[in-house]
């Protein structure tokens, strides 16, 4: 019993020492939070800034959203999640130019939200965390096929 208890402690430390460990992690922790905000929202509501004023700022929160788009049904909760279908994840992500930004509510509580950058890639689109410690790239198509379903 005690070499078993010193084989799990032994490993234990070498894993938190190895950077590659510490990143799968990270991937784990920042993928369960993300699932648990999507699992625990009731309605995703997402406002789009006027770009030509917000790519000069971080904070698109103090700008008026010039449109605003709301999920009404579970489906369409579901559809959300479906366009995260072979994103990349990426790590600590500084200064998205945001057009929109996302709000995960659980009835009418906000419980996370999110910034868009559509404008850093010609195909892609990033949805940044809030703290831009992580973000997720995803095909521009489906950013905007989402748009159109829930408008």
């Amino acid at each position: 019993m005690k070499k078993f208890f010193l084989l799990i402690l032994f490993s234990i430390l070498t894993l938190s020492c190895d950077m590659k460990s510490q990143n799968y992690i990270d991937d784990i922790w920042d993928n369960f939070s993300f699932n648990s905000t999507l699992s625990n929202s009731t309605q995703i509501i997402i406002k789009q800034y006027d770009s030509t004023i917000t790519n000069k700022t971080v904070n698109v929160e103090s700008y008026n959203p010039i449109k605003e788009y709301k999920t009404n049904s579970k489906q369409q909760l579901k559809d959300f999640e479906a366009i995260f279908i072979n994103s990349e994840k990426t790590g600590y992500c500084c200064c998205p130019k945001s057009s929109f930004s996302i709000h995960f509510f659980n009835n009418k509580k906000e419980i996370d939200f999110f910034y868009v950058d559509t404008l850093e890639f010609k195909d892609k689109v990033r949805i940044c965390e809030q703290s831009y410690q992580y973000s997720y790239i995803i095909e521009k198509q489906k950013w905007k096929d989402y748009l159109n379903e829930i408008k």
